[in-house]
């Protein structure tokens, strides 16, 4: 009787979790509510909830998680059955894993995940998102280099050596950067409640080797990032991350807001990292699209500056190694096409029908 009592608990995480995943799939067949209900009302009492909370702690709450995470598994282990048989103890311990990913897969979703199933970002801003063919991606990667090109004159002139954050790093970045997160969002009617973190990871390499340069992190309610990333990188991400922490989910949607949000900063080096990232999605997809082409008309004619800069942050990188950087996208491509991104992994490159959306519906 006491070892079917000791199972009551973790019965009730396991009934959390799929009663969970079963409002998700009702959810996503209830859009409109889901905004009004959810994103618009009870995701934003929650937002306010971790940020006055957790948000002021003085150092990531990320380590905080993962050492509640540590401790209760071994105050499990304390906790086992001693001198039970192997059948109870095998229940034991099922029990327990099972009545864990109940507990993680319910809080996941009523702390940030049901915004999957929200009204998407292009409906409600009335964007006309279409496919670009090959004239449109050539058009636009010219027009982004030229962009890039012009900017980069105006933070040191003709000097083709790689960019130094340091001197051009803006103080209080994190404030910053929320500022013009908040600001764009705002100027589209989103809510903007709350006070989203942006922080970095320590040691450097955490995150890149679970093939990260970011993480939202749901059941802390703040954006975590890769310490490691060169400084060009940094910016563009932490607003990537930050956009997650106002209740968006797509990935190509959250690169779209940190572009929209950055790109034209009145702080030259933030609109500069902001169009140099997006320059880098745009210049991939059209070596994919045609690499002769790619490489024998586009690439020698790259403005130097450019190029150091983009040589720069890939051998930054280059010093991190990934733990299976295949089986890392298998699995994320996987859990993204599971929450209704159909385009899995590839949704990261939607950014570039949302620039060309958004530009068209701004004239």
């Amino acid at each position: 009787m006491k070892f079917l009592k000791s199972l009551f608990k973790p019965g009730l995480w396991i009934v959390f979790g799929l009663s969970t995943l079963l409002l998700n799939l009702l959810a996503h067949q209830c859009p409109e509510s889901v905004e009004h209900w959810y994103s618009r009302g009870l995701f934003q009492g929650i937002r306010l909830c971790f940020d006055w909370t957790l948000g002021q702690l003085p150092f990531p709450s990320f380590y905080l998680f993962w050492v509640g995470v540590v401790v209760f598994w071994i105050w499990m282990y304390r906790r086992r059955p001693k001198h039970a048989t192997l059948k109870h103890k095998f229940v034991f311990w099922v029990s327990r894993f099972a009545g864990f990913g109940g507990f993680l897969i319910g809080w996941f979703f009523w702390l940030w995940a049901f915004n999957y199933a929200r009204i998407p970002l292009e409906t409600q801003m009335s964007l006309d998102v279409q496919p670009l063919d090959s004239t449109m991606l050539w058009q636009e990667l010219r027009s982004e280099t030229r962009a890039l090109d012009s900017l980069r004159t105006v933070l040191v002139g003709n000097d083709t050596n790689a960019l130094n954050g340091e001197p051009f790093w803006p103080l209080q970045a994190e404030d910053t950067i929320r500022e013009a997160v908040e600001k764009w969002l705002a100027s589209e009617h989103f809510p903007t409640g709350g006070h989203v973190r942006g922080r970095f990871i320590y040691p450097e390499g955490t995150l890149f080797k679970f093939g990260a340069s970011g993480i939202y992190w749901p059941f802390i309610g703040e954006g975590n990032l890769e310490a490691g990333m060169h400084p060009l990188r940094k910016l563009p991400s932490m607003a990537h991350e930050m956009s997650h922490g106002y209740g968006f989910t797509d990935e190509g949607v959250c690169n779209f807001i940190a572009y929209a949000a950055l790109s034209q900063h009145s702080n030259i080096y933030l609109a500069y990292s902001a169009r140099l990232d997006y320059w880098a999605t745009v210049a991939s997809a059209c070596l994919e699209s045609d690499r002769e082409r790619y490489l024998s008309q586009f690439k020698p004619f790259i403005p130097k500056g450019i190029v150091s800069d983009e040589h720069a942050i890939r051998a930054q990188h280059r010093k991190f190694k990934e733990f299976a950087p295949e089986v890392r996208y298998q699995v994320y491509d996987s859990y993204l096409k599971a929450q209704g991104i159909e385009s899995g992994m590839l949704n990261y490159e939607e950014v570039l029908m949302l620039v060309r959306a958004w530009r068209l519906a701004r004239k």
